[in-house]
């Protein structure tokens, strides 16, 4: 006991009772069965006592007792002060410390992605998306993200297509500057004067058109203006560009089929004189003098089907889609048809503006077919 006591730095010893019952009833079960000197191991210990307690096991023979003051590693409390600072400041750190990272990952790495992207897109690098660098989920985040994509892609488009429109347009107008400027130099020498200012005039218009047609295109682009606001006949606007047509080629002939009326709804009537009046003059040029150019207007349940077929060489298949291009210009294209200018490519931007469609193929004899269709809300 003392080797224990020693130990433990606390008191221990082993002792026997004898009980004498002096007077009244004798010693029953139910005393000897609860009698001790000490605590017993299974009463509970809490931290308000100001001493160990004296804590008792029960040894054999009855009788017998091991008594020993509770050692301090064993008295409840003894890691209060590590619970102490592990509540405190462990895991309030450790939490703190989860969510940092966690705001660095799904907060700030975006942010920085954000940055980034929208530093290489302000220097020139149209390509710049956030998309491309980071896996977007549903959080806000990653919306913001998406909606800044959608922008750069869309003013990527807009600066590429104006940048491609100006180079084309500059190269474009360098021939017939150069024309102008022979026209002139002639002019002055007294050179077929006549001639020379005829063709000053006619090389004038045509930049002139080239220049209005390029500007309107370039509007309808970055703007992308609402023309859905007009209620309007269809026929009697296809009719009164015919007879202009009729009045311009007058070698030509121009046959018009079509119901009356057309209603159309939704649209733009500005917008589709011009786009139908740069189909018609389109097929017109390279329609032979005496020859026929055809426009027949169709009436069905959800459109309209307009279709312009001229009497010229076609083109190749292939070309179907480029000729919507602005200033598309392809050396394998038949006979005549050897470029075209900004007229088509208009016309398909004023169409789509009103949400219609228009196609370009041969036709089944000769020529070439504009197939343009127009919804039709009555």
């Amino acid at each position: 006991m003392t080797a224990l006591a020693d130990s433990e730095s606390t008191w221990a010893t082993v002792l026997k009772s004898e009980l004498t019952v002096q007077g009244g009833n004798a010693l029953n079960e139910r005393f000897w069965s609860g009698y001790g000197i000490g605590r017993n191991v299974e009463w509970k210990i809490h931290l308000d006592f100001p001493n160990n307690p004296i804590m008792e096991v029960a040894l054999e023979p009855f009788g017998h007792h091991f008594l020993v003051i509770l050692p301090d590693r064993m008295r409840p409390g003894t890691y209060m002060s590590h619970a102490f600072w592990l509540f405190r400041f462990v895991i309030p750190f450790l939490s703190l410390l989860a969510l940092t990272v966690y705001l660095y990952r799904y907060v700030m790495r975006p942010l920085q992605q954000f940055h980034r992207a929208s530093q290489a897109f302000s220097q020139g690098d149209y390509s710049a998306r956030i998309g491309n660098t980071m896996t977007l989920g549903d959080d806000e985040i990653s919306q913001v993200a998406r909606t800044f994509d959608k922008m750069a892609e869309r003013t990527s488009d807009v600066i590429q297509h104006n940048r491609n429109l100006i180079a084309d347009m500059s190269h474009e107008i360098r021939t017939p500057l150069a024309r102008i400027e022979m026209a002139i130099d002639c002019a002055d020498r007294e050179i077929d004067r006549d001639e020379m200012l005829s063709r000053i005039k006619t090389d004038t218009q045509k930049m002139r058109s080239t220049a209005e047609d390029t500007l309107t295109l370039a509007w309808i682009e970055n703007e992308q203006p609402n023309l859905r606001s007009e209620s309007f006949d269809l026929a009697e606007l296809i009719e009164i560009i015919a007879d202009d047509a009729r009045f311009e080629y007058p070698d030509k002939h121009i046959i018009l089929e079509q119901d009356e009326p057309l209603p159309l709804s939704d649209s733009s009537q500005l917008a589709l004189s011009q786009s139908l009046e740069n189909v018609i003059r389109n097929g017109l040029r390279y329609t032979r003098a005496g020859e026929t150019l055809t426009i027949k207007v169709t009436k069905k349940p959800a459109c309209y089907q307009v279709l312009v077929t001229d009497s010229g060489p076609g083109i190749d298949p292939s070309l179907y889609e480029k000729i919507f291009k602005p200033f598309f210009k392809a050396n394998n294209q038949v006979a005549a048809r050897k470029g075209f200018g900004v007229g088509l490519a208009l016309a398909r931007r004023h169409i789509e503006a009103v949400g219609g469609s228009i196609r370009a193929y041969n036709a089944p004899d000769q020529g070439l077919t504009m197939d343009i269709t127009l919804p039709k809300q009555e």
